[in-house]
């Protein structure tokens, strides 16, 4: 189990954040970033089936998993440095989701935790698949990142943003065509995020501040989500029966992440889940 609180995580988020306004401010974002509803529209005609869609996760590490995806040293080519390097196995995971059916990509671009950044958002556009910024997002600045760096759509974590913030970020978003899954953990959040319209409302069986899983997350809370929202079952998704109960539970989209980087043939688990989940 992770040592790291979900608290030392956003801090970090906001330090980086921070950070990144001394080289690009918000007035200069807005000059470079210009609305576009087809974000969103991307978003919505990859995900809205009548069978279970995917959203396959890309990252390095996490605090729960520790290190996923590690590349080899080329020294030789690169020099010193300390930002991680795309290489051939991210690229390779990659298109191994998009040869299994993945309807979407979940990319981390949190540093410090999980390894990743925004330019991993623009490796993977030869997938040609819709793109998550997966990030623990606390302003106005991070979502037109998303967009300035090829996402499709955000995250918006309910358990670290207040309802001014939360209204806030769902505001812009739309405002730019940027799709939002607003993640919810328990019946509280769920309450908060509703009157918010979400494209998508992503209920994580697993518990952030703590890490520990719910076993009936999914049951209590995605039949309360309203139709119209596309409704997104997180973590712990690892079996066919794992995504069927997912299903039954009212889910349309699955967000999987460990499973399928752990796998040593991802698209082949990919291709099992949605045989074992044909017609349901």
């Amino acid at each position: 189990m992770s040592t790291v609180s979900l608290d030392q995580i956003v801090d970090a988020v906001r330090k980086r954040s921070a950070a990144r306004r001394r080289q690009m401010t918000f007035e200069r974002l807005e000059d470079h970033v210009k609305p576009d509803s087809w974000r969103r529209e991307r978003v919505l005609t990859a995900l809205t089936k009548p069978e279970l869609t995917y959203i396959a996760a890309l990252e390095r590490s996490s605090p729960s998993g520790g290190p996923m995806l590690v590349e080899a040293e080329d020294g030789a080519r690169y020099g010193p440095s300390r930002r991680v390097r795309v290489g051939p196995k991210w690229l390779a995971l990659a298109g191994a989701y998009k040869d299994g059916g993945v309807e979407m990509l979940a990319v981390a671009t949190e540093e410090d935790h999980y390894a990743g950044c925004l330019d991993d958002l623009r490796t993977v556009e030869f997938t040609r698949l819709p793109r998550l910024r997966a990030d623990f997002v606390v302003d106005e600045c991070m979502v037109l990142e998303g967009c300035s760096y090829g996402a499709d759509a955000i995250t918006l974590i309910a358990a670290i943003l207040d309802d001014a913030t939360l209204a806030r970020l769902r505001a812009i978003a739309k405002e730019y065509g940027i799709a939002v899954m607003l993640e919810v953990h328990d019946e509280r959040e769920l309450e908060r995020a509703l009157p918010l319209e979400p494209e998508l409302l992503g209920v994580n069986a697993r518990n952030r501040r703590t890490m520990a899983m719910e076993a009936t997350a999914f049951e209590r809370l995605l039949p309360r989500v309203p139709k119209g929202t596309l409704r997104v079952a997180l973590s712990g998704l690892v079996t066919v029966d794992d995504m069927k109960r997912a299903r039954a539970a009212g889910a349309d989209v699955a967000l999987a992440g460990g499973a399928l980087m752990k796998a040593a043939d991802p698209a082949g688990m990919l291709r099992e889940w949605k045989a074992g989940l044909r017609g349901l």
